[in-house]
């Protein structure tokens, strides 16, 4: 059997169609990681491709600020400076075993506030910068260099475990995508 999808995409003023041949393909892994991989797709194209997207305050449920550890206790980035979050590990020099790793989340922030993490870093080398999630410390980055791409890495504690760095990074990308929308709408 044939499946046929149509996508529009109003701020590309475009549609674009194409054609599944589901009877085809068998039921292995692969095939199915392919589908999951489409579906997804097709839904974040859609999801970002509409203008008309709300945000829910519910869905927000973290609010991540960062602060100059040591400083006046005035957030340096906000929760609204915040494009995106991505889940990553770095390696734990902390203990001898190669494989041990240690989670980090790295922010990507928009251009304005790309500019103030540039500032602040290049200013305060040898500091730590603080992500404080609903009161509690987070994670930390200790300042080496100034940052000037606009990515922002915090390493968590070393008692985090996978399972609660997933749920952590799926709640900020969650609220993180709510809290956007919520900027888009005051700002109109």
């Amino acid at each position: 059997s044939k499946h046929k999808f149509t996508s529009y995409n109003p701020s590309l003023s475009s549609t674009a169609s194409f054609t599944i041949h589901v009877s085809r393909m068998k039921s292995t892994k692969k095939n199915k990681t392919v589908l999951f991989l489409l579906f997804c797709g097709l839904s974040s194209s859609l999801f970002w491709g509409c203008n008309k997207f709300r945000s829910d305050p519910s869905k927000i449920t973290m609010r991540p600020r960062v602060f100059l550890e040591g400083a006046a206790p005035v957030p340096i980035l906000d929760e609204y400076d915040i494009k995106g979050v991505q889940l990553g590990t770095i390696a734990n020099i902390l203990t001898p075993d190669t494989t041990d790793r240690t989670f980090t989340l790295w922010f990507a922030l928009d251009r304005r506030s790309a500019m103030t993490l540039q500032k602040e870093t290049v200013a305060n080398i040898g500091k730590n910068l603080q992500l404080i999630i609903s009161g509690k410390l987070a994670g930390i980055h200790p300042i080496e260099k100034g940052i000037s791409n606009g990515m922002l890495p915090f390493i968590l504690p070393n008692a985090v475990t996978q399972e609660k760095a997933m749920l952590l990074y799926g709640e900020l990308s969650q609220s993180i995508v709510h809290i956007q929308a919520e900027f888009e709408e005051q700002r109109k």
